[in-house]
């Protein structure tokens, strides 16, 4: 059986695959596509992800793009306590991460520019303390979720989690994500992001920069 190949420098989006294939226990190789030698743009790259965008994977003669769609097809074909449990724990996970990509990530992502993607003469401090604004009602999604169960689908650490953890991976460990006064989800992140496969995966990605 050919080995999973994870394409994207371990600094990209593709960290997310990387820490889904730590949990499952899935030997894989991390092709280091990305920007610094052009390879993202690169003709046989293309042949991969015509998006010309970072993750994708080669599995067999599988190929997938998109780092959430990536992790489902992990977790579903490799079982485990990660993926879902039938029909509705299926459709659940699928609703928190899209969720998490279409309003969580597009929300943090003002906070991430003007608090450290910018250089520091481009960053706006009221642009960054808008979004942390627009954060709270999302934030407060989470909380009341987490309130009836220590993960998103019950007692177990799933794919969902997973997804909605790799939105927050970069911003969490990149600089102080305050949670304010959402308990429950302050008490997720330490439970999630103590993940030996999560310590793991932010330490490859460290190593990458």
């Amino acid at each position: 059986m050919s080995k999973l190949r994870i394409y994207g420098v371990a600094f990209s989006r593709a960290i997310g695959p990387i820490w889904a294939a730590l949990e499952l226990g899935i030997d894989y190789e991390n092709v280091p596509i990305g920007w610094d030698d052009d390879s993202i743009h690169g003709e046989a790259y293309r042949r991969i992800n015509p998006n010309a965008r970072v993750p994708a994977i080669e599995d067999g003669e599988f190929i997938l793009w998109e780092s959430l769609a990536i992790n489902f097809y992990l977790a579903k074909k490799h079982g485990g306590p990660l993926a879902p449990r039938g029909l509705e724990e299926d459709a659940l996970a699928m609703q928190w991460s899209l969720w998490a990509t279409i309003h969580l990530e597009r929300t943090l992502f003002p906070w991430m520019q003007h608090n450290y993607l910018l250089d520091p003469p481009d960053r706006k401090p009221d642009v960054a303390a808008k979004a942390m604004a627009d954060l709270q009602p999302l934030f407060g999604v989470l909380d009341g979720q987490l309130a009836k169960a220590p993960y998103l689908l019950g007692d177990r650490f799933t794919v969902a989690d997973l997804n909605v953890a790799c939105v927050l991976l970069r911003p969490r460990y990149q600089t102080p994500l305050d949670y304010g006064p959402f308990a429950n989800l302050k008490t997720w992140d330490k439970a999630v992001f103590d993940r030996p496969a999560a310590r793991e995966a932010w330490a490859i990605r460290e190593a990458s920069t």
